[in-house]
């Protein structure tokens, strides 16, 4: 992916430096930002400072706040606007916010003239340290999450862990279960990191937000780099993903949450690794304990059956030759993919439902 590196800029107060890094970015002219009503409010001021103290002027366009935005209908919505605004070939998006708005202006990014530049400023834990990174653009499909997308790499990500403080506690919970997923894929000492430090994460803690946040980034890009569009080694990034987005699938993307649902998903995870005979019990111990001290569940809510999770990741893009694959643990910092038979799936899904809390 060398022809298409891009810098990742990691710090603490520094959204005002976006104007003077779009300048050392070739072409740069017509800009458009992509964010929703309440991150504009919020990030809005100071990135049209920074803009125009570099010379540009920047057209916004805000779509809904959450998951729903992140669908044919608003992706078309933005469509309207750039052909509206008669841009070019010329013309940079930035997405301003979380996962969603990362996802949805990449993707009309990536498909607008057959590909413009796009910018990803992160506002959320998740979007910093995974969704920005790496070139996926999706939106949902009413069977599945992210089921239609394209990869297209940033020309840039900006990533100001001051931003945190504004979090939401959920937000900020939710996006810890990404960092937790880099530490069983790829990092033991990152794992033992957030077991000893997260008090310090909880409390918006710059140093250590910032730690974690490029420690992630680093990996994300690692993975990326050497394969990047999911032909194998990526598809480890999806630990947790299978079972997770059929619970988003099945609550409608709004019941549980993004970062709850791939907790749910590693807990999964686990105990199918064991079932397997890939892991110990004590790794399935070791990251429910951790899960649950960052305040993520590590069981199914009830209410969700495992016939409509079964159905859900069916349709999942993991699925191949009709057999669900899965990222599974060997132990804390190394996983490995399997394709597991749905009757087994199935078996072990009804354990883990029957677990569930009152």
């Amino acid at each position: 992916m060398s022809d298409r590196a891009y810098p990742i800029v990691i710090g603490r107060h520094c959204l005002p430096r976006l104007g003077r890094l779009l300048k050392s970015l070739a072409a740069v002219r017509r800009i458009v930002i992509v964010s929703a009503p309440p991150v504009y409010r919020r990030y809005g001021r100071a990135i049209l400072a920074s803009l125009n103290a570099s010379g540009f002027e920047a057209r916004v366009v805000t779509v809904p706040d959450g998951e729903r935005a992140k669908s044919l209908r608003w992706l078309s919505y933005l469509y309207d606007r750039l052909v509206e605004a008669r841009c070019d070939r010329d013309v940079t998006v930035i997405a301003l916010g979380g996962g969603v708005i990362g996802d949805l202006a990449g993707f009309a990014a990536s498909t607008y003239l057959r590909g413009v530049r796009v910018v990803q400023v992160p506002t959320t834990l998740v979007a910093q340290v995974d969704a920005s990174i790496g070139g996926k653009t999706a939106v949902n499909h009413p069977n599945g999450k992210n089921l239609i997308g394209t990869f297209h790499q940033p020309a840039l990500v900006l990533a100001d862990v001051a931003v945190l403080r504004t979090l939401p506690t959920r937000d900020l919970v939710g996006g810890l279960a990404e960092v937790v997923k880099y530490g069983v894929i790829a990092d033991p000492a990152l794992f033992q990191y957030l077991e000893r430090h997260a008090p310090r994460l909880l409390a918006c803690d710059l140093a250590a937000l910032e730690r974690i946040v490029v420690r992630s980034a680093a990996i994300k890009a690692d993975v990326v780099g050497r394969d990047e569009r999911e032909g194998g080694l990526r598809r480890i990034l999806n630990y947790g993903h299978t079972l997770g987005h059929a619970v988003e699938t099945v609550t409608g993307y709004r019941r549980v949450h993004h970062g709850e649902a791939i907790a749910i998903g590693m807990a999964f995870a686990a105990r199918l690794g064991v079932r397997l005979g890939l892991c110990g019990w004590n790794l399935v111990e070791r990251q429910d304990g951790l899960l649950r001290r960052i305040g993520l569940p590590a069981r199914l809510p009830q209410g969700i059956s495992t016939s409509g999770l079964m159905s859900s990741m069916a349709h999942d893009k993991k699925v191949r030759g009709g057999r669900l694959h899965f990222v599974l643990p060997r132990r804390v910092g190394a996983v490995v993919v399997r394709a597991v038979d749905t009757a087994e799936v199935r078996r072990a899904l009804t354990a883990f439902a029957a677990d569930r809390p009152g």
